[in-house]
């Protein structure tokens, strides 16, 4: 194939939370894994960055991981598998912190983003505003 640059899937193992494979959203079939020593440290470690598009915990059992997935900053959360927020198109969600694009990609809302919202708020009676009014 022609065309660009293609990368095998890939699992690459000794990586650093200082690491732009940790601290960037990478697009492609590569899977990071670095230890850590206790739960807590491993949900820092996940939000340790400034996206949240996606992510997977793995766990003993699905309870567990929902556990740890519900303290993790992102929009889709994998659980017990590696690529579910690829596959599963129903779940909505948004990107959290500085990922994606904003609202949901999927799911029946999907929709919604190339739609623009717009509220009118009008004031319909003499009552002054106490926050800002100032009598001359």
């Amino acid at each position: 194939m022609g065309g660009g640059y293609y990368l095998p899937p890939t699992v690459l193992i000794n990586v650093t939370h200082q690491m732009k494979l940790m601290q960037e959203e990478t697009f492609g079939p590569v899977i990071p894994v670095m230890s850590f020593q206790t739960k807590e440290e491993a949900v820092a470690l996940a939000n340790g960055t400034i996206y949240g598009l996606s992510g997977a915990v793995f766990a003993a059992t699905n309870k567990e991981a929902m556990e740890l997935a519900h303290q993790i900053e992102g929009g889709a959360i994998s659980i017990n598998d590696a690529a579910l927020t690829a596959v599963m198109h129903e779940g909505e969600k948004n990107s959290f912190k500085l990922s994606g694009i904003g609202g949901t990609r999927m799911g029946p809302s999907a929709i919604k983003r190339f739609m623009r919202q717009k509220v009118f708020i009008i004031k319909d009676n003499e009552a002054k505003s106490p926050w800002w009014y100032k009598e001359t």
